[in-house]
């Protein structure tokens, strides 16, 4: 019987991915769990179940944990749970190339994140000072905190410190290009293919889709939310604060001091004052606070970019399961033209050969390129999709978009599933001028759902590919 791969997805009741892959060829066994994750805080007892669910699968066997990037949601129960995950068998750890200490790449973000938390320690404290007691600002504060990247009093970086201690050998910092046989399986059984990220500087920091990149129906979406990085933007950033007593404020205010005044001494100078304080949409006292929202969106939008990106083959039936983590429009333009080390495949033959898919970044608006999606294969394609709707809403994310539902639902006809409500179904099925699988007959037969302590809802979903 050729291999075949049991694919977990866990369901956090929160947002973030956890997926655990179970390998089998020839009576032999090879797991792995790709990222450990919830995006808010306060999830434990959900994580430390998901991860006595892992132990009691695997058991005492090997298993490989790839950590994709340094993001909260990818790695939090790597601590929260440790107690657990010290038990594991780890007999490997794969990260990102960036992630090793001696990539010149990874070196070069960790020096630019140090800088920048440096920095955004500084405007924080003053921004308590000036504004705290403004409630806009105090979320803002709030929402700052979340950056993790690079930093070992940060979330991401305690959490790599755990998985190194875990590891009985030195870790393996992945590079795209490469390809070997997956350990403990029979040669030329599973073969394992590194896609991304990439090494090139400019796709690394291309977050969005431009044209016809985007999957159908994202123009728009993408448009409004273009946060095409340039060096000059992080620069920026990265010297806000410079030496001078009021470096701060000239940096950051978006005009001159010589244009500004005090509210309350602007009576004489400013006839429509009481019509300007009555109608708020007319003032902008702390808008050009967003500018540091929206600094800490791109930079954690070049996180996501440098996600490790996995397509594991199973070489006999010729079918593809393909894992990009939280991977932007640049990390997948860098697989396009990608060879691999001792093998004849390419990336283009492998997305046409991929019957798998774990959608990007929760179904972001810019984590799928259009190009890799219609180059899948349609008559057996099945998306998952690691969301949790209501989280996303509440976070405003653009994750779920209906173009980029469509997308999903027309490749796939209809074969997507979800962490948190296991079978998409569309708000409009008249909204959708394609076929779907049907989810009685078809589908359904084939996926398993887990229960958790509750019996209420499901732990994790399962499917099969063989």
């Amino acid at each position: 019987m050729p291999a075949q791969v049991t694919v977990r997805m866990y369901d956090q009741q929160n947002l973030g991915d956890c997926f655990l892959l179970e390998f089998k060829d020839q009576g032999k066994l090879s797991y792995i769990l790709i990222d450990f994750g919830s995006y808010e805080t306060g999830n434990q007892e959900r994580e430390l179940e998901m991860a006595n669910s892992i132990k009691s699968i695997v058991q005492d066997e090997p298993i490989i944990i790839v950590l994709t990037h340094q993001h909260k949601d990818h790695l939090s129960g790597f601590i929260t749970a440790k107690e657990v995950i010290d038990t594991l068998n780890v007999a490997d750890v794969w990260f990102s190339y960036l992630d090793d200490p001696k990539s010149k790449e990874g070196k070069a973000m960790r020096e630019a994140m140090k800088k920048l938390l440096k920095t955004n320690d500084k405007i924080k404290e003053k921004t308590r000072v000036k504004f705290g007691e403004v409630e806009s600002v105090k979320k803002m504060l709030k929402a700052k905190d979340a950056i993790d990247l690079f930093a070992e009093d940060q979330t991401g970086g305690q959490a790599y410190t755990n998985l190194i201690g875990l590891c009985k050998k030195t870790p393996q910092f992945l590079l795209p290009g490469q390809s070997f046989d997956l350990p403990r399986l029979p040669k030329n059984s599973v073969r394992v293919y590194v896609m991304g990220p990439p090494t090139d500087e400019k796709l690394l920091r291309k977050m969005n889709p431009s044209g016809d990149e985007a999957v159908h129906s994202l123009n728009a979406v993408s448009g409004m939310m273009n946060l095409e990085t340039s060096s000059s933007l992080m620069l920026n950033a990265l010297n806000a604060i410079s030496p001078g007593e009021d470096s701060y404020e000239t940096a950051n205010f978006p005009f001159n001091k010589t244009f500004s005044f005090p509210l309350n001494d602007a009576t004489k100078k400013l006839p429509v004052r009481d019509s300007y304080s009555a109608e708020t949409w007319r003032r902008i006292d702390h808008e050009w606070l967003s500018e540091m929202g929206r600094m800490s969106l791109h930079l954690g939008n070049l996180t996501n970019n440098s996600s490790l990106v996995l397509a594991f083959e199973l070489v006999e039936q010729e079918k593809v399961l393909l894992f990009v983590a939280d991977a932007q429009i640049g990390n997948w333009k860098s697989w396009l033209d990608l060879s691999f080390n001792g093998s004849s495949v390419d990336a283009k033959d492998l997305l046409t050969r991929t019957v798998f898919y774990k959608a990007g970044h929760h179904s972001s608006h810019n984590a799928t390129l259009a190009e890799g999606l219609d180059l899948m294969n349609e008559k057996e394609l099945v998306i998952m999709i690691p969301i949790n709707e209501e989280v996303s809403t509440k976070m405003n994310f653009a994750m779920l978009q209906q173009g980029m539902l469509k997308g999903y639902n027309r490749k796939s006809e209809g074969r997507v599933l979800r962490a948190d409500t296991i079978f998409h179904k569309p708000k409009s099925a008249s909204a959708f001028k394609f076929p779907f699988a049907s989810s009685e007959k078809d589908f359904s037969p084939k996926v398993k759902i887990v229960k958790d302590k509750s019996k209420e809802s499901h732990l994790y979903i399962e499917y099969v590919v063989k």
